[in-house]
């Protein structure tokens, strides 16, 4: 990022030579800011990432910087130049420290951000202003502030969890730019930075800062991009993996979906497989037309979601049957939530299809055992089904739990009209 300067006098312009080639690196930095917060607003500009807005304000508000520099010599307001310049590149570095926690956190809060914000404007406007100008006072006072903020941004990437390359990457960047406004501080003592804010852009100061803000800025905002690519991407893969009608899963992203849930550490016993489906779908499609079915499989999927819960993978499985993992609760959770969807399948009321239709859905479920493939627990779920729809539909079984040495066996492949569970199996209400 450009770094601006705070300076209490003015003298008239001394070094043509550096005031040219500073101006040019002002320049530069400029079209840096803008490039990148075209970037960022083009990339996101259809997606829910918001990361890419928070970025576009922060470049916006470093390009800002810049041009107050770079109108310094001209500007009348010694103070306010500096309370601005400071500002608005304190502004940049706090919106992207905002958009980072709200992408790494999501739903933190960012009032302790903005109180850090208005502390060190009001803090350099009313005391760093008026330190003498190349004191270690007045040096760290300015750079620290800039210094802290870019410190708490790479702490929250740090803290992340997964943090993959990309992160990694924009952590070092981060943090490397923190300690460079701290080298800044030094440099300002030994190579001066000019008496007065009108005498910024022509000292050695302001070009060996301008470079390196420019050369920091432009690491910084491709690491940002590569973060904000890869959540792009990542958003559109999930959205290839959603069913358009119902809102759930697709059956390719349900299975890959369950496959990265299962591999993950945790109790085998707690894992539950539901499989659901809507009674006498055919009939509805029949009697009221495909939009009236359609509108009952939008309104389902919308009860999955809402019954089951975030952590729970829904997904459709093929026409009005649809598949439900529980990664963790166990089984007495886990049919307290079909029992909570069925009541909701029952409530629901449609604008195609009379209520005296009575849509209602029948549910069968399996506790998952340590070691037993997902497909196996699946064949056992639909068992289960079958069960509940051969005995009066509009409730649920329970399949028997299974059994450890069968745990590896490849299933029968197809359901078995004839499969009864045994007495004394779980049952859901069947009117």
């Amino acid at each position: 990022m450009p770094s601006p300067r705070p300076l209490p006098a003015a003298r008239p312009p001394r070094h043509t030579g550096s005031m040219t080639s500073a101006t040019f690196l002002l320049a530069i930095n400029f079209s840096i800011g803008t490039a990148f917060a075209a970037a960022f607003l083009g990339l996101t500009w259809r997606s829910d990432i918001r990361l890419g807005r928070w970025c576009a304000a922060g470049f916006l508000s470093a390009a800002a910087t810049v041009t107050v520099e770079a109108f310094s010599p001209v500007l009348p307001w010694v103070r306010l130049t500096s309370a601005a310049s400071f500002g608005l590149l304190m502004l940049a570095l706090t919106a992207i420290t905002a958009g980072l926690l709200r992408h790494y956190r999501p739903g933190a809060g960012l009032r302790w951000l903005a109180s850090l914000y208005a502390l060190a404007v009001v803090f350099n406007a009313a005391v760093v202003f008026d330190l003498k100008r190349g004191s270690w006072g007045q040096a760290l006072g300015y750079q620290t502030p800039f210094a802290a903020m870019l410190a708490v941004a790479a702490g929250i990437v740090l803290a992340a969890s997964p943090r993959r390359a990309a992160d990694l990457a924009l952590a070092a960047i981060l943090a490397l730019s923190a300690a460079q406004f701290l080298v800044k501080a030094i440099l300002a003592g030994l190579a001066g930075a000019g008496p007065g804010v009108r005498d910024y852009v022509l000292s050695t100061y302001a070009f060996y800062s301008q470079t390196a803000g420019g050369i920091l800025s432009l690491c910084l905002g491709l690491a940002l991009i590569g973060v904000v690519v890869r959540e792009v991407m990542e958003e559109a893969r999930l959205r290839l993996q959603r069913d358009g009608l119902s809102g759930v899963l697709t059956r390719a992203g349900f299975l890959e979906r369950v496959g990265a849930a299962l591999a993950r550490p945790a109790a085998a016993r707690g894992r539950v497989v539901v499989l659901c489906d809507l009674d006498r779908f055919k009939s509805i499609n029949d009697r009221f037309g495909h939009a009236a079915g359609d509108e009952v499989i939008r309104a389902f999927g919308a009860s999955l979601r809402a019954g089951f819960g975030e952590t729970a993978l829904c997904g459709r499985l093929g026409g009005e049957e649809f598949g439900v993992v529980l990664p963790e609760g166990g089984l007495a959770a886990a049919l307290a939530r079909v029992e909570a969807v069925r009541a909701l399948v029952r409530v629901t009321r449609y604008a195609l299809v009379p209520a005296e239709a009575a849509v209602t859905a029948s549910f069968g479920v399996a506790a998952m055992i340590e070691g037993e493939p997902f497909d196996r627990a699946l064949h056992r779920a639909d068992l289960a089904l079958y069960r509940a729809k051969a005995e009066g539909r509009d409730g649920w079984r329970v399949a028997p739990a299974a059994d450890p040495g069968d745990a590896a066996r490849p299933r029968s492949g197809r359901r078995d009209p004839h499969a009864a569970l045994p007495h004394g199996d779980e049952v859901g209400p069947i009117p």
